[in-house]
């Protein structure tokens, strides 16, 4: 069992409330130990309380569970406790992890009916194929052995068809299915793949834009955190391309920051990736760097991209579940047609003889 993004906001911000409120942090984290729903959270608290007591930091007792709390989170925590602002940075977070979660809501949220509908033609066509085809195959095949149908329909000829390989090999399907999610995520994990994986993705019309979007506003957002709890702007780049989930971001940031080190602006090299960083997101970026309001600059950009997403998504939706239906209804039409016209042809030829 894991750490679910809920457990570790409703974490994050008791613990900045408690921190703030002036409670010790032993005993802030006693607390939440024992408020704790997940069994792997409480063990991770616990251990994490044991740590504390033995005077390790907050941060270095996190980084022994690295597959629940990554580098963005860390950082935060290591710089808010270098700097005597613990509970400010740890309600930093909290809202960078709620907006997360909640950008996942809606992009789930956009995926569901489509799924939803995706999922209805699979079982219609199950259904027919394994409870209805058996029943009606040998029917359509001794009517055409007499002679009473001469000809079966295209629908009908596609629909036996199908009915017949499933049959002989519908049970290799699930396992079909289950080896390419695996090999898929295999790939996933060798970085050159998923480096050209990811920019073919983010080439793709319509969607392309919504992926590039949604990177936008995550990095922006982190940016802006990273900065707000007093980070250095170098490491805070760095930081932002290790935790960016795409491959190809990841590069343009680590560029970005090359850039920095030579003694250049982030603006500067945000422009030189225009393809991915559009005029306005530099821009921007340079106001801020002239105004030494780089955090705001990055905070509007956050919101800014944010509901540019959230318009893509909705409007992909709506786009989607339309087309979805109307393939579901020529779906059902196709099947009525491909079993009722055979029957009407043998009640046709009946009545001709």
């Amino acid at each position: 069992m894991g750490v679910s993004q809920k457990e570790k906001i409703f974490f994050t911000e008791h613990l900045s409330l408690m921190i703030k409120g002036g409670i010790p942090i032993t005993e802030a984290l006693e607390t939440l130990t024992e408020e704790a729903k997940s069994g792997t959270l409480r063990k991770i608290l616990r251990d994490v309380l044991k740590r504390i007591l033995e005077g390790e930091r907050l941060e270095k007792s996190f980084a022994k569970y690295p597959k629940f709390f990554d580098r963005f989170f860390l950082s935060v925590i290591r710089v808010g406790e270098k700097s005597g602002t613990l509970d400010a940075n740890l309600k930093y977070l909290s809202l960078q992890l709620r907006k997360d979660y909640e950008m996942r809501k809606k992009i789930m949220g956009a995926l569901f009916y489509p799924i939803l509908v995706l999922s209805l033609a699979i079982v219609i066509i199950l259904l027919i194929v394994y409870f209805v085809l058996p029943k009606l195959i040998p029917v359509f095949q001794s009517l055409q052995a007499m002679g009473v149908v001469s000809q079966l329909p295209l629908a009908t000829k596609i629909l036996l068809n199908l009915g017949n390989f499933l049959k002989k090999y519908g049970f290799f399907i699930p396992i079909i299915i289950v080896i390419l999610i695996l090999f898929i995520r295999i790939l996933q994990k060798i970085k050159i793949i998923k480096f050209y994986f990811d920019k073919t993705s983010l080439s793709f019309p319509f969607f392309g834009q919504t992926l590039k979007d949604l990177n936008l506003a995550r990095f922006s957002r982190n940016f802006y955190t990273l900065l707000k709890s007093g980070m250095p702007i170098l490491e805070a780049l760095e930081i932002c391309a290790d935790v960016l989930p795409n491959e190809v971001y990841k590069k343009d940031l680590i560029s970005v920051k090359a850039e920095v080190e030579r003694g250049g602006k982030i603006s500067s090299g945000l422009k030189k990736i225009p393809q991915r960083f559009p005029p306005l997101f530099s821009e921007m970026i340079l106001v801020g760097e002239r105004t030494g309001s780089l955090e705001e600059s990055s905070l509007y950009l956050s919101q800014f991209y944010t509901r540019e997403a959230d318009s893509t998504l909705k409007n992909i939706s709506e786009l989607i579940g339309p087309i979805l239906l109307i393939f579901l209804g020529i779906l059902v039409v196709f099947i009525a047609l491909a079993t009722i016209i055979p029957i009407f042809r043998f009640v046709g030829e009946i009545r001709v003889h």
